[in-house]
């Protein structure tokens, strides 16, 4: 059977196309290699942003919201910042719990075709179609979504760029208060972080912008590390070391009449590692693209979603950059005008949980400057 368009990978990118496109009556397969529920290593929080469109697509978000942080507890060695807010900072959820969530959502879809257990091994060009092999059997589309993760088989069979760096997380069973740690000592570009999730946190740390694989080795010694100088300990629930891929200004996400989604096109804010907004907004951007290509009968028009992200998400990643480059080769210094200036601590936070553009938050930090370097 020749289907109009074929998802691989059912994470909140994959599913998020899916609950957008809607039932209107195109022939739509979607694979995933695994069944729900299903363990994902991820940290899981969600910035008000993502909450939003989560909650947008699918209103029953609330139900797998297990905790809805405040708080943020910054270290960067000695030195110690708490940054408190009457709205929400994170929520904080389970990616267990919430991909279940949204995959029940749109398995309820009568015309979607979704194959759980089922891994797609290949694909290749055949005529106006995509021949695609899986561990089962083999399927033709006309139009690909490649939604399968930051190790996306795919993404490496059409060889898409992507900067690659380097993650360690455990889920610990310990009781821990409802505020979030991020500590930045000794990271040349990335963090350890602590997520309270109820019954159990998500720690982890993650070196964004480095390339080699034997980097996974030392992240575990550090984390180890991290965690007996946070108190940290309790029965490690699930632990994992994974690659995490960083935007930027120019990425590669399209190829003819194939479309690649969050961690698959490499859409992380190279700056927090943020995953699950660009991946839900890529799903939902495609997903405009493509029915207009179904209803006008032009496929051109798909080459759009690339200039679309790089418009919309490169140009945030290109300032997350720059950013970033201020902040860690400075740390100290930015974390002694923070404890001294109420207004940066603010404009942190509104950085941290997306309420900003990195271009607005730079150009607010510039116009404050001067008056934070007489006081301090």
């Amino acid at each position: 059977m020749v289907y109009d368009i074929a998802v691989s990978g059912l994470g909140p990118a994959g599913l998020s196309f899916l609950k957008s496109l809607g039932d209107l009556g195109l022939r739509v397969i979607g694979f995933d290699k695994f069944s729900f529920p299903r363990r994902k290593s991820c940290a899981g929080g969600l910035t008000p942003k993502a909450y939003r469109i989560l909650k947008n697509l699918f209103p029953e978000t609330d139900r797998v919201i297990r905790v809805s942080s405040r708080k943020f507890t910054l270290f960067n060695g000695f030195d110690k910042v708490e940054i408190e807010s009457s709205s929400v900072l994170t929520y904080l959820t389970d990616r267990k719990e919430l991909d279940n969530l949204l995959f029940e959502s749109v398995s309820r879809v009568k015309n979607f075709d979704l194959h759980l257990n089922e891994a797609v091994v290949s694909v290749e060009r055949e005529g106006e179609l995509w021949k695609i092999k899986t561990d089962k059997g083999f399927y033709k589309t006309r139009v690909l979504i490649c939604a399968d993760g930051v190790n996306s088989r795919l993404a490496r069979i059409l060889k898409v760029n992507r900067d690659i760096g380097f993650t360690f997380e455990a889920d610990i069973e310990t009781t821990w208060d409802d505020s979030i740690l991020v500590n930045f000592s000794d990271f040349s570009w990335g963090y350890y972080w602590i997520f309270p999730k109820g019954d159990f946190i998500t720690a982890g740390l993650g070196e964004f912008k480095k390339k080699s694989r034997n980097l996974n080795l030392n992240l575990k010694e550090r984390f180890l590390s991290l965690n007996k100088k946070h108190g940290v300990s309790g029965k490690v629930l699930f632990e994992q070391g994974f690659p995490i891929p960083c935007g930027k200004r120019k990425n590669d996400v399209y190829r003819d009449n194939v479309l690649f989604l969050g961690d698959a096109g490499g859409l992380v804010d190279p700056l927090t590692g943020e995953g699950i907004y660009y991946a839900v907004k890529s799903g939902v951007m495609a997903s405009s693209l493509v029915l207009k290509a179904f209803e006008t009968g032009n496929f051109h028009v798909l080459k759009l979603y690339k200039e679309l992200i790089d418009k919309i998400f490169g140009t945030e990643f290109f300032w997350a950059r720059i950013v970033g480059n201020i902040f860690f080769n400075a740390k100290g210094l930015n974390f002694y005008v923070i404890r001294k200036a109420p207004e940066l601590a603010t404009l942190t936070v509104s950085l941290l949980t997306g309420e900003v553009s990195y271009k607005k938050a730079l150009g607010e930090f510039l116009k404050l400057l001067p008056k934070l370097v007489v006081r301090v």
